[in-house]
């Protein structure tokens, strides 16, 4: 998935959590309709009897939130022998 359509999806999931839809019942644009069903097969939203509406599950939250977080630092791995510039001697395994 390219990054524009990934931004419609949360965008739209963040609709769903909010109005309990992607659109507006009466909006029948195709693109609504592909996101709503794209977002149903991925479990990221299902239909809730009860409330009579759309709800995220867990999935759809934690794909949210991750959108919103910082990346990972890299870190850099060093050899030991770099380490260890005081040239201690190393502890050999027998």
């Amino acid at each position: 998935m390219t990054d524009s359509q990934e931004a419609k999806l949360i965008e739209a999931l963040k609709k769903v959590d909010v109005h309990g839809d992607i659109a507006p019942p009466h909006v029948q644009d195709p693109m609504t309709m592909a996101l709503r069903q794209r977002a149903i097969q991925g479990d990221l939203m299902r239909w809730d009897d009860s409330r009579g509406r759309y709800v995220l599950t867990g999935t759809g939250r934690t794909r949210i939130t991750a959108r919103n977080r910082a990346p990972g630092a890299v870190l850099r791995f060093r050899r030991r022998d770099e380490r260890d510039g005081d040239g201690a001697p190393q502890r050999r395994a027998d």
